[in-house]
């Protein structure tokens, strides 16, 4: 007799060409989720009930069907930047310059036929400003870290030419990524006016750094200086805000520490680092989103040993992502999606699927020493508070199906206001937390996320605490519960903006 053992199973996801239909060659992704809640449909019959002296029920009718799928794990880059477009519905600034399993030589990587965008945002001359890819995940040391452009690509050019690779066939969870952009020696200098900076180029012999072709955006987080000190400020290196874009200067915010002071470049070529940008867009904006995913379950030995069966979940967008961050622990993500159908387990398996990717980026996140920003602050940049004892940011797109006569399950999705909420529990340490919520102050917060597979930096621009309760756990620290309900920026106009970093110091 056979049986299927939840360890043995396999859950994976692929990106449908419209809801509920994949496209001719899906690229299907393995997920790693430490436990699967619903999955599937779930079927509502209605029996015949008569008035009869057989005192009995008659069979009945299927009348409806509800399709989900809920599933957690560890916070991981791969979880988190896999799924976030499909969350925030918007496609992500600069997700163009992902390339995935491109194969080297001894000096290029052979992507797919660039775009006029995608080589636009990609530089290099002679002194002048030079485009920085990161590449992971290959066999060969030589062709993984970070590269500088030897050459400027070309539209409907195949090559990203860089230098030190080695030939070689790439595993299908290989990436290479924009990383940022090195400029010339002596080119950039920091003047910091209270807690904002204006970050200037041209200040030396070379080539200006023309910041609007980066695809940089207002509401992006970037990293001043590189990995090493002969690409940093002398005072270091830090995460900043983008407030405003000019041609040879970024307006910056929400400064680290370490570049509160002014500083310039010389005799140094500064490292600019970013990666991709996502935030919540207005419906008409042409970077919103609909994304919806198929998943496959596989039941290996599901009736017969050695006979596996699959069961594909359709249709489905994501209502909720939680973020939890607890004490000393691994954070973790949860997703809730909301789908229409899933049929029985069949037998016969969706194309590519056996072929499916492996996550790269699987470093776990933790509480402790991967946190590298976490506060509430005034909007004046002012810091209110940075001791959490345990924080959860929720994600909401309010799904529901739509369902029709003469179908079985829903047709359509529906999807509402984008909400993102906050439960924190801090250490009352500073009455100003309280004020906040009896006052409905706007207050902004961050938090920044990075380990060995990269970084993430979480922004909320505008929200309101509530709640306020206290507790008094006997020789410990007084405890203040708070939440936080984000609303659109008055000059963003977004609730949320999410930087993603390949690489970072």
């Amino acid at each position: 007799m056979s049986r299927v053992l939840t360890n043995n199973m396999t859950l994976s996801y692929a990106i449908e060409a419209t809801i509920g239909v994949l496209p001719g060659s899906p690229l299907w992704h393995i997920l790693e989720p430490n436990t699967l809640g619903a999955y599937g449909a779930t079927i509502t019959t209605v029996a015949r009930d008569p008035i009869s002296r057989n005192r009995q029920r008659r069979k009945g009718t299927v009348t409806d069907l509800d399709s989900a799928v809920d599933w957690d794990g560890d916070l991981t880059m791969t979880h988190f930047v896999d799924f976030v477009e499909g969350f925030v519905f918007s496609t992500a600034v600069n997700g163009d310059l992902n390339f995935r399993a491109a194969t080297t030589s001894g000096a290029s990587y052979t992507v797919p036929a660039l775009s006029v965008d995608q080589a636009a945002k990609l530089l290099f001359a002679a002194t002048a400003p030079v485009s920085l890819m990161f590449a992971r995940g290959y066999l060969l040391a030589a062709n993984n870290g970070i590269k500088p452009l030897t050459a400027k690509p070309t539209s409907t050019g195949t090559i990203i030419t860089v230098s030190g690779l080695s030939a070689e066939t790439p595993p299908t969870n290989s990436e290479l990524d924009i990383a940022g952009v090195r400029t010339d020696t002596d080119d950039l200098d920091i003047t910091v006016s209270g807690f904002t900076a204006a970050l200037t180029s041209g200040n030396g012999g070379g080539t200006a750094m023309d910041f609007t072709i980066l695809g940089l955006t207002v509401g992006q987080f970037v990293h001043i200086g590189g990995l090493t000190a002969t690409n940093q400020f002398d005072n270091g290196f830090g995460y900043a805000r983008i407030t405003g874009i000019a041609a040879g200067q970024l307006d910056l915010d929400k400064l680290d520490a370490t570049i509160l002071t002014d500083a310039t470049g010389a005799g140094k070529k500064i490292d600019i680092l970013f990666g991709r940008f996502v935030r919540n867009v207005p419906t008409s904006s042409t970077e919103f989103l609909e994304r919806s995913f198929q998943y496959e379950l596989a039941y290996p030995d599901l009736e017969a040993v050695g006979t596996d069966r699959y069961e594909y979940a359709k249709g489905n967008f994501i209502n909720t992502m939680a973020l939890t961050m607890p004490l000393s622990d691994k954070a973790s993500v949860s997703f809730a999606s909301i789908g229409t159908d899933a049929e029985p387990p069949v037998l016969a398996r969706a194309t590519n699927a056996e072929t499916a990717i492996e996550p790269s980026r699987t470093g776990a996140f933790n509480t402790t020493s991967d946190c590298t920003r976490l506060r509430i602050a005034e909007l004046d940049e002012s810091g209110i508070y940075t001791d959490f004892k345990s924080l959860t940011v929720t994600f909401g797109n309010n799904v529901s199906p739509e369902k029709i006569l003469c179908n079985l399950g829903a047709k359509f999705m529906n999807f509402g206001n984008f909400q993102v909420d906050v439960e924190a529990q801090l250490i009352f340490s500073d009455a100003r937390i309280a004020s906040a919520v009896r006052e409905n102050r706007t207050l902004s917060m961050d938090f920044g996320l990075k380990n060995d597979d990269g970084a993430m930096f979480i922004d909320i621009p505008s929200m309101t605490l509530g709640g306020g309760d206290k507790e008094f756990p006997v020789n410990e620290t007084v405890l203040i519960n708070t939440t936080g309900e984000a609303f659109a920026d008055p000059t963003l106009n977004t609730s949320i903006g999410i930087s993603l970093f390949p690489i970072v110091p």
